[in-house]
């Protein structure tokens, strides 16, 4: 019975694994071969633009669900009576799950920024007020803020695998929002697809923290994790430049279908658990322990940043054409802004190898303040549009990357039987910060001055939290060092 059952249960997994992805890819191409019901604009002749379906239309939504409840209900969701066995990585395989966990992690930040880029298409079909479309903002980030906290409890407990491979399916699933014919419907799918994209975001960190050695571990995992947050922003702003004006706004959300089966096909790439470490004596841990970052200060760093970069994130897009900047240039703006973080974001990574976390945080909020109260009290920010569009941009690549040295800092400072837990739990106050951002922002939304302003503030807050938080990493990170024997790269 012990060889039959987990046979059963992984035939079970593997049946409910293919309804999903069959389903969603149904869902996918029933979508975009929709004829077009939307005129152009200026009377200009009809284009092939998507719009909603009846719930009744839509049946591979759920038949797709059915697929995600057979998964759950096939997993062991019970304690295992002895700990599962750590993976042994070889290092090509190591390099293989560095390369999958970093595009991944790309995939879900571009879905994230997708929302900035979805609520001026959605106000406008919709016709509803920035406070309103915020909502779908609010639905999105509350869940984040419970996947992240699950899935990060859920992968230290039962292995890193199954939990990728059920959020990487919800993520593939709730694509089929795109579809959503109302502005409500769409706020409830946003809802379920934050679930799986929250719980994606620090399991992904956590499987780069686990595969790499103590020594590299912090600055290999900020290094990835910065240079995805500027290739997903990219991949968001690339995507609504030039595909926004020949589908609409839904091609932003339905999009995720074929990504998400590209995350769903890597899975068996993903190690249960963590490389086996040096057992560490309890007179060390508790050594350690003193000296890592108090949680307190974790979590209001987590929540300021949140602020910043979600609600950035949610905003700038209508922002940049808050003045009367066209659509299409304001989105080619930030697309070539997004282009021009990605050097950004090796020479970044490249300074935290060299400085650490403390000169990068606080230099970036530093000069992201100046840059912002420089442009307000100046007057240019009210005379020309898309300098105050490039300002914003440069401002959320800044914040998201104080964001994104945060959390691999978070990690690398865990043990690996905690690490998702504390990766999640620190996303997860990221979230709640991230909840009231968009709603700060939304009362703003028609003067750009004012949230410069207010963006200034903010970072600088941020900035002298980090100089604390990163001098406290110093000290823990060169303890820990020296109480745990060296683990080579694997």
């Amino acid at each position: 019975m012990s060889v039959v059952a987990p046979t059963r249960g992984t035939a079970v997994v593997a049946v409910g694994t293919a309804i999903t992805l069959i389903a969603s890819a149904i869902g996918f191409a029933r979508a975009m071969t929709m004829p077009a019901s939307m005129p152009g604009m200026t009377g200009e002749p009809p284009v092939s633009r998507l719009h909603g379906m009846p719930l009744s239309e839509m049946p591979e939504m759920f038949v797709a669900a059915v697929g995600i409840l057979l998964v759950l209900s096939a997993a062991p969701w019970h304690p295992a009576r002895r700990p599962v066995a750590a993976d042994a990585l070889s290092r090509r395989r190591t390099g293989l799950v560095a390369v999958v966990a970093t595009a991944a992690l790309t995939i879900d930040i571009s879905k994230t920024s997708t929302l900035g880029f979805v609520i001026p298409g959605m106000r406008e079909e919709y016709g509803i007020s920035p406070g309103t479309a915020s909502l779908l903002a609010v639905a999105g980030l509350t869940g984040t803020a419970a996947g992240a906290l699950l899935v990060g409890r859920l992968a230290d407990r039962y292995g890193r695998r199954r939990c990728y491979l059920i959020a990487t399916l919800g993520f593939t699933a709730t694509s089929m929002c795109g579809c959503m014919p109302t502005f409500a419907g769409n706020v409830v799918m946003c809802l379920l697809m934050g679930v799986a994209v929250g719980g994606l975001a620090p399991l992904l960190v956590t499987l780069l923290a686990d595969v790499f050695g103590t020594r590299v571990r912090g600055p290999a995992v900020v290094a990835l994790s910065v240079v995805a947050t500027a290739i997903g922003y990219l991949v968001a702003a690339g995507s609504a430049l030039w595909l926004e004006p020949v589908f609409g706004w839904r091609i932003l959300w339905l999009i995720g279908a074929p990504t998400g089966l590209v995350l769903v096909a890597v899975t068996f790439l993903v190690p249960e658990r963590a490389p086996s470490a040096a057992p560490v004596a309890p007179a060390a841990r508790t050594a350690v322990a003193r000296s890592t970052l108090s949680t307190g200060l974790q979590r209001v760093y987590a929540a300021l940043t949140g602020i910043l970069t979600f609600g950035l994130t949610t905003w700038v897009p209508t922002l940049s054409r808050a003045d009367g900047l066209p659509a299409g240039t304001a989105n080619a703006l930030l697309t070539a802004a997004a282009l021009a973080m990605v050097p950004c974001a090796v020479l970044l990574a490249w300074c935290y190898r060299r400085f650490g976390p403390v000169p990068i945080c606080l230099g970036l909020a530093v000069l992201t303040a100046t840059m912002l109260f420089a442009l307000t009290f100046s007057g240019v920010a009210d005379g020309a549009a898309w300098v105050s569009a490039g300002a914003l941009v440069a401002s959320l690549f800044a914040v998201n990357t104080m964001a994104a040295v945060f959390l691999p800092v978070a990690a690398d400072l865990a043990e690996s039987g905690r690490r998702a837990g504390v990766a999640g739990n620190i996303s997860f106050c990221n979230r709640l910060g991230g909840l009231a951002g968009p709603l700060v922002l939304a009362a703003l939304v028609a003067s750009v001055s004012d949230v410069l302003v207010a963006v200034a503030v903010l970072a600088l807050c941020s900035g002298l939290l980090s100089w604390y938080i990163g001098r406290r990493h110093r000290t823990a990170t060169a303890g820990k060092s020296a109480l745990l024997p060296e683990k080579a790269p694997l």
